[in-house]
C-alpha cells in the first residue's frame, strides 16, 4: 500500500456542492449570515468525495484571534441544512508544531507517530481539515502536503491505539464465551470481532492518506483504495484477519491494553448505602476496581467481570503507551 494516496482532497467545491444541487454562490450567501471574518471551507463527506442528495453541508470558517470554537450553528440554503462552525485561526499551525515535535517510526504501513498526540475530539477537526475544499480558491488549503506529511502519522496512532483497545475487547468477550458467560453470547463475540475488523479497514484507510470521518463511508474510502471489503457482519476469520493485520499477538495485545478505574467515577452514599456513581450518573450497587494489564487482571478476574466493569464505565481501557513505543521501536 501507497501511504499518502488521497492526502489532497478528490473534488472542487463546486462538483461536491452540485451532488446536493448546490452552487458555491449559493453557499456563499448563506455563510454569509455569520459575522466572522476568516477562510471558509468545505468539510465533511461532500468535501472528501462521498456523501449524497440528502447530505448536510459542512462548513469551517478560520476566525483570526477566536480562542476557541463556536458553533455548530444551522443555516438553511434552498432545502438544503447548512452547519457552520468556528474555529481558531492559529489551530493549523499549532497543530502542526505540537504533532511535528514528537517522533515517529517507520511502521508495516508507513510512517506512524512514537506517542499518542492525537485523542478523539482533535482527529474530528483535524480530519476534516485535511480533506477541506476552499470556497474562494484564492484561500488554499488548510494544511500543504508537507503538513500532511507531519500530521497523518499522528492519525495512524490514534486508530492504531483504538483498534488495540477494541481487539482486547473482542478477546476479554472470547474468553467469557469459553467460560459460558450468557451475556456474551457468540452474537456478542461476532459484533465485537467486526468492529475491530471495521478498525483495522480504518487503520489502512488512514496509512494510505484517506481520512473521511463517518463510518458509514469506511467500505466506500476502502474500495477507492483498492482494499477488500470485509462482508456486512462478522467473517468466520474477522479474528485473524484483525491479529495478522496488526501483527501482534493476542498475548501482546493483552499485555499492551490496561484496565484502570474511572478516574471520573466516585463512591457516594445514598440512603445508608454504598454505591459508585459513574460517568453517566448511574449509581452501581456492586463494582470491580481492576488494575494493570488485561493479561495480568485476568489472573485475579474472570473475563465476564472485567468486560462488566468496562461497560458500567466503572473501569476504562487504555494502551500503555511505553509498551506500545517499545514495539514501534523494535
Amino acid at each position: 500500500m501507497t501511504p499518502a494516496l488521497h492526502r489532497r482532497s478528490v473534488v472542487t467545491a463546486k462538483d461536491a456542492l452540485a451532488v446536493v444541487g448546490l452552487t458555491v454562490d449559493e453557499l456563499v450567501a448563506c455563510v454569509d449570515r455569520e459575522p466572522a471574518e476568516g477562510p471558509r471551507y468545505l468539510v465533511g463527506s461532500l468535501a472528501s468525495g462521498f456523501g449524497n442528495d440528502h447530505s448536510d453541508v459542512d462548513v469551517h470558517i478560520l476566525v483570526p484571534g477566536l480562542e476557541r470554537p463556536v458553533g455548530p450553528r444551522l443555516h438553511h440554503a434552498a432545502d438544503v441544512t447548512v452547519d457552520v462552525e468556528l474555529y481558531p485561526a492559529a489551530w493549523p499551525a499549532e497543530t502542526v508544531a505540537r504533532v511535528g515535535a514528537v517522533p515517529t517510526a517507520d511502521w508495516l504501513l508507513g510512517r506512524i507517530a512514537m506517542d499518542r498526540v492525537v485523542d478523539g475530539g482533535q482527529r474530528r477537526w483535524l480530519c476534516r481539515w485535511m480533506h477541506a475544499v476552499p470556497l474562494d480558491p484564492q484561500d488554499g488549503p488548510v494544511f500543504s502536503d508537507e503538513e500532511i506529511a507531519v500530521l497523518l502519522p499522528a492519525l495512524v496512532r490514534e486508530a492504531h491505539d483504538k483498534l488495540l483497545v477494541d481487539a482486547a475487547v473482542a478477546l476479554l468477550a472470547d474468553a467469557a464465551g469459553r467460560r459460558g458467560a450468557v451475556a456474551y453470547p457468540e452474537s456478542a463475540r461476532d459484533y465485537l470481532w467486526a468492529r475491530a475488523a471495521r478498525g483495522l479497514l480504518e487503520l489502512f484507510c488512514r496509512a494510505a492518506g484517506d481520512v473521511t470521518t463517518g463510518e458509514k463511508w469506511l467500505p466506500a474510502r476502502a474500495r477507492r483504495l483498492g482494499l477488500a471489503v470485509p462482508p456486512p457482519g462478522r467473517c468466520a476469520d474477522d479474528a485473524a484477519f484483525v491479529l495478522s493485520g496488526l501483527s501482534w499477538s493476542a498475548a501482546d495485545i493483552m499485555a499492551a491494553v490496561h484496565i484502570h478505574p474511572a478516574s471520573d467515577a466516585a463512591p457516594v452514599e445514598l440512603a445508608g448505602r454504598r454505591f459508585l456513581a459513574n460517568r453517566h450518573d448511574r449509581l452501581l450497587e456492586t463494582w470491580t476496581s481492576a488494575s494493570g494489564a488485561l493479561g495480568a487482571a485476568l489472573e485475579e478476574h474472570e473475563p465476564e467481570t472485567l468486560l462488566d466493569a468496562v461497560r458500567s464505565t466503572s473501569c476504562d481501557l487504555v494502551v500503555d503507551e511505553a509498551f506500545v513505543r517499545e514495539r514501534l521501536a523494535a
